[in-house]
């Protein structure tokens, strides 16, 4: 066989497969691609009004109350685990469903005490939940994507021993970035950042009021 045939016979066997290759790159996601996730999640604290707690003074030694101690009280911050479950509805536009669980302590720090006792601190585990359904928007479609989601979601926060179950709702935004291994697109790392607006849940404040929580998560994504 001539050189020539043997050029236009490797020809036709390498750019076919050049193609397929480059149409798997871009065939997802599509409309209708499910995406799965799943990983490691930090959640940010807040604390809440400094509480007092006072005594009715004897009337001979006047009429304002005699404060005991004041304690401070905080959800810290804690690590947990995080999932979604998704839809495409185009190549850039998807929508999806998550939950996460952490386990924040709630912690309350005596202090100015009427006896001058040492300060002390307390705390008691809560078994937290957010339920959520979000809205994402991938910039690009190679193998490193940005993307930006907005959504609601649903509190649940259980005290220790199952003893005060309170629950809450939420609203969210953020950002982050999926990057896919190999030509196929199918499994890659997710990493996101956002800040939820939070209502409800446990409070230690006389009034209610809403509570930016910061979250960052990390983990892996498939397509299918």
């Amino acid at each position: 066989m001539s050189r020539p045939a043997i050029a236009i016979c490797a020809a036709m066997l390498v750019v076919p497969s050049i193609a397929r290759a480059q149409l798997v790159g871009r065939d997802l996601p599509r409309m209708g691609t499910f995406e799965i996730s799943g990983g490691a999640l930090w959640s940010g604290g807040y604390s809440f009004e400094t509480a007092l707690a006072n005594e009715t003074r004897n009337p001979t030694t006047g009429t304002a109350p005699l404060t005991l101690f004041q304690g401070k009280p905080r959800l810290d911050t804690a690590t947990g685990a995080e999932a979604h479950l998704g839809m495409y509805l185009g190549r850039r536009v998807s929508i999806e469903g998550g939950v996460q669980f952490s386990r924040p302590s709630l912690t309350v720090r005596t202090s100015a005490d009427f006896e001058n006792a040492p300060e002390t601190t307390a705390a008691s585990p809560i078994t937290q939940y957010v339920i959520d359904g979000s809205l994402l928007y991938q910039f690009r479609s190679g193998r490193l994507g940005p993307f930006v989601s907005v959504g609601a979601g649903y509190l649940r926060q259980i005290l220790e021993n199952n003893s005060i179950v309170e629950t809450g709702n939420e609203i969210h935004g953020g950002g982050g970035v999926k990057y896919w291994f190999g030509g196929g697109r199918r499994f890659g790392f997710r990493a996101e950042a956002r800040v939820s607006s939070r209502s409800g849940g446990v409070s230690l404040d006389a009034l209610a009021k809403r509570r930016l929580v910061p979250a960052v998560s990390a983990g892996l994504v498939y397509l299918f």
